[in-house]
């Protein structure tokens, strides 16, 4: 289902993330060997740990974004309301610029969760990469698999067999070439890519390939190996719960509990408003997503697993601890550091919003914000005329604002 080179990932986005926590993934390896730990397993608990630990300014960041949003989402929903029905140009640009100007009163912006998000997602997915390619990042159980590698390539038969097998054992060989023994011959990183995919029954054909101390030196490396990749009651990180279904499925089992228990924990995740359509929307994808990463545990290496469920188990205790700290939180303080964020920013642009106008604090030069507004002084002063009729400040004195001016450029042209 799944495709993954076990080789390190070079790709231009997610190979760079990867390598880093690889490098972490290595040094927590390393680390626990010095005390006789030599097992992959604990190490992908410890490293999942650290990484969520890493994340935190994220989540945070993240959290007070969704704390923010419940405070704003009331007036957005009057808004939407209010231009509800409505397809026509002017109310759909009418109903753009009442938004912004929403979001610039709160000091915050639509994008303001979105940058977590997106960052949360590609250390996800580099992390797929490292706990599928160990080897590749971990240089002692690399230089086990590299001893084995050796032989393979004096071994016709077991050179047929890895071949053979590639694919069914989840190993792309896209860009391997026609012929995959002679790729194997000339780069040895294949032949470790898939015996990385062994399972106990593999290593125990793969070992009858071999005789005398050879077959001794496979059958060491084999149980050591074992060894490296134990989980518990049998299972190795390299195989799937659906090929060993006791004890593995309590993987998916475990990984459904954990993220149901994870997602209950999150705020305003327990008693949506259920007239809130987002809302709804986020409360069915918090009983999705828990049976989508089972299944996910089901047909995934355990390895997978492990880490989805060391994660959740984390995000448990994390999220204990932010929504203490986030109760402490006032959203009247909130908003002045966001508004204080936000104004600095435009000082640094060289913009000015006050009173519902823009101005253009480091010179006269137009500029692009809230409509592609111009402050030449003919254009205050029809933008002045307008606070006779709204409240100086208010979200319709804004959008009123926009309708002025944009009819001023018009009859400008």
């Amino acid at each position: 289902m799944f495709d993954f080179y076990l080789t390190q990932y070079g790709g231009s986005i997610l190979g760079p993330i990867a390598k880093i926590l690889g490098a972490i993934l290595n040094a927590i390896y390393n680390f626990l060997s010095n005390f006789g730990i030599e097992n992959a397993a604990v190490s992908i608990v410890i490293f999942t740990f650290i990484v969520n630990l890493l994340m935190l300014p994220m989540t945070i960041k993240q959290q007070k974004f969704s704390k923010m949003s419940s405070v704003i989402q009331p007036e957005l929903k009057a808004i939407t309301d209010k231009y509800k029905g409505k397809k026509d140009e002017a109310s759909v640009l009418k109903q753009q610029e009442e938004t912004r100007a929403l979001y610039e009163k709160y000091g915050t912006s639509p994008a303001g969760g979105c940058l977590p998000m997106l960052i949360t997602f590609l250390v996800f997915m580099a992390l797929y990469r490292v706990i599928y390619a160990i080897p590749a990042y971990v240089d002692q159980i690399y230089v086990i698999y590299e001893s084995v590698a050796k032989l393979v390539t004096e071994n016709t038969e077991a050179l047929k067999y890895l071949a053979d097998n590639a694919t069914s054992l989840g190993v792309s060989t896209s860009g391997w070439g026609e012929n995959l023994t002679e790729a194997m011959l000339e780069n040895q990183n294949y032949i470790i890519d898939i015996l990385n995919k062994f399972g106990s029954t593999h290593w125990d054909t793969f070992s009858s390939f071999f005789s005398g101390a050879q077959a001794t030196e496979v059958v060491g490396v084999a149980d050591k190996i074992k060894d490296i990749n134990g989980v518990f009651g049998g299972l190795n990180i390299s195989e799937t719960p659906v090929t060993k279904l006791f004890p593995g499925i309590i993987i998916p089992i475990l990984s459904v509990i954990l993220q149901f228990m994870q997602t209950r924990l999150m705020p305003n995740n327990a008693n949506p408003d259920p007239d809130n359509p987002m809302a709804q929307s986020l409360k069915s994808m918090n009983v999705t997503m828990p049976i989508i990463s089972g299944v996910f545990c089901l047909f995934f290496p355990i390895g997978s697993g492990l880490y989805l469920i060391a994660g959740n188990v984390f995000r448990i205790i994390q999220q204990f601890f932010v929504n203490k700290y986030m109760d402490t939180l006032n959203v009247d303080e909130m908003v002045e550091k966001n508004q204080a964020k936000a104004k600095a920013k435009r000082e640094r642009l060289g913009l000015e919003v006050s009173d519902g106008s823009i101005k253009n604090v480091a010179n006269n030069k137009s500029v692009k914000s809230l409509g592609d507004l111009k402050t030449d002084k003919n254009k205050e002063k029809d933008t002045d005329n307008i606070s006779g009729k709204y409240k100086k400040g208010s979200i319709a004195s804004i959008a009123h604002m926009m309708e002025q001016v944009d009819e001023k450029n018009k009859g400008d042209k």
